[in-house]
């Protein structure tokens, strides 16, 4: 009797203070006759909104009866945390993994053999990122280094000489005079040649890793005293193919060394800067496996320095037909 009063208590509450008495009960019945078919009830309109208003209030007191008889509160989903989810594009073992096959496929190939354009010619940079204000470098004597991507480590076969070891470890490179300083390479680490590579390659061991690391340009300095090309590159018969992105693919060994060798008697010293495009690249791939990357312009390229050479795009292009 109690669980009973104390809901009509609260059915009454909810009703604003008015009585469920049988009057309005017969009220309600009404307006449900009309609206099942039968014959409209002898009312005013006044009494039928007042009976609707009651059947609407008696539904909100059934949803609050329903509630306290079952003891339990009403619960809705809480939407998942991974309803968006995404995944990402590549990391860097997959990227390695990839132009390692793009290296051992153009090896594998006849001589003669030329591929047009396609996927393997679009831009990619094989150059760490920057953390900071500057790239990952390496100095050597007044000649920058800067560590790739790609590959993310080498075995110790590619190592030439040793040049000595990190004097200063800053993450102000350019502020520093020491013979050997680095923003990457721990202080007393070893700094090497890498084999077959003149000085266009360093390696030095980070945290952990073999990397390797291609001469650029930094804070205005390119060339050093009377430097060429070949001096910050290397040498041709070292080529083992090359790839022009948005152009195509040589191949063919003996067809890139020439290629390189157009590039190194012709190019003309422009500036210390480096080409900021980001659209297009030429890649040389190495007979070691290893790959520099120039930057391309308007019959120019760049990485240490920009050097103009239109001879050897035209050469290139010949070469695509």
């Amino acid at each position: 009797m109690k669980n009973i009063e104390s809901l009509r208590d609260i059915a009454e509450s909810q009703l604003g203070g008015l009585q469920a008495t049988s009057k309005m009960l017969e009220e309600i019945k009404r307006s449900a006759a009309w609206r099942s078919g039968m014959s409209p009830p002898k009312a005013r309109v006044g009494t039928r909104a007042f009976a609707l208003a009651i059947c609407t209030a008696l539904l909100l007191c059934v949803g609050v009866m329903t509630q306290v008889g079952d003891d339990m509160p009403q619960t809705f989903p809480v939407p998942s945390a991974s309803v968006l989810d995404s995944q990402p594009a590549g990391n860097a073992a997959d990227y390695q993994a990839a132009e390692n096959l793009t290296v051992q496929t153009l090896l594998n190939l006849p001589p003669g053999s030329i591929s047009l354009g396609g996927e393997q010619t679009e831009y990619h940079s094989l150059f760490a990122k920057s953390t900071g204000s500057n790239f990952p470098l390496v100095s050597v004597e007044g000649a920058i280094y800067r560590m790739m991507q790609t590959p993310s480590s080498v075995g110790e076969s590619l190592l030439g000489s040793s040049w000595g070891q990190v004097m200063e470890y800053t993450t102000e490179p350019a502020l520093s005079n020491g013979r050997i300083v680095s923003n990457i390479v721990l202080q007393g680490e070893a700094v090497y040649a890498v084999r077959g590579m003149e000085g266009a390659m360093a390696a030095a061991r980070v945290e952990g890793s073999l990397r390797v690391f291609q001469r650029v340009s930094f804070a205005g300095s390119a060339i050093i005293g009377n430097e060429s090309l070949k001096d910050t590159l290397c040498d041709p018969r070292e080529v083992a193919a090359m790839e022009l992105s948005g152009v195509g693919t040589i191949a063919d060994g003996a067809k890139a060394q020439g290629l390189m060798r157009t590039l190194l008697d012709n190019a003309v010293y422009q500036s210390a800067s480096v080409s900021t495009g980001g659209s297009k690249s030429l890649l040389i791939h190495l007979q070691n496996g290893l790959i520099l990357q120039l930057m391309v312009g308007d019959d120019t390229v760049s990485a240490c320095g920009i050097w103009s050479c239109p001879e050897f795009f035209e050469e290139f292009t010949e070469m695509m037909h």
